[in-house]
């Protein structure tokens, strides 16, 4: 085979990968609520640490109102869904920063407390939720052992 010839297999193999690859793209809230929707019911842990991930119903916290959040389970909550980045002071303890980055198939949510009075309550951290099938998702929590997965109960 010429050069051509083998560049322009790579390059086909290479597209080809590329083309069935579950691309995750930037999204926006209004669009994940809709994909949210569609996701809603009971969940069976499959994997992960059972304290931290219990199976449970996936489900708004108010269905009239989606901007105040999910939950999945007790343990699981994804609270005051929001554009950017909002940051407020709570008395007495810190001050609270939550940012929401958006995708075609996941959440995340990054929290940061500062300025705490008592420094132990400081802290960054961000836990994600994935959509890995139809019928399957995970959670993770950023710099910890906190991975488990779920199936959709039918």
């Amino acid at each position: 085979m010429r050069y051509s010839e083998v560049l322009l297999y790579g390059v086909c193999l290479c597209m080809s990968a590329l083309g069935s690859a579950k691309t995750e793209l930037p999204s926006n809230k209004s669009q994940f609520i809709n994909l949210f929707n569609t996701k809603v019911g009971s969940y069976q842990l499959v994997s992960g640490d059972a304290k931290m991930c219990a199976s449970g119903a996936l489900a708004l916290l108010d269905e009239n109102e989606p901007d105040l959040g999910f939950k999945l389970g007790d343990e699981i909550i994804f609270n005051n869904l929001h554009h950017g980045t909002q940051t407020n002071k709570v008395a007495n303890f810190c001050l609270v920063t939550t940012k929401y980055k958006y995708t075609t198939q996941s959440i995340t949510m990054s929290l940061r407390h500062t300025r705490c009075e008592n420094e132990v309550d400081n802290l960054d951290t961000s836990q994600t939720l994935r959509f890995i099938s139809p019928t399957t998702l995970t959670y993770s929590v950023e710099n910890s052992d906190v991975l488990c997965q779920f199936e959709l109960q039918r």
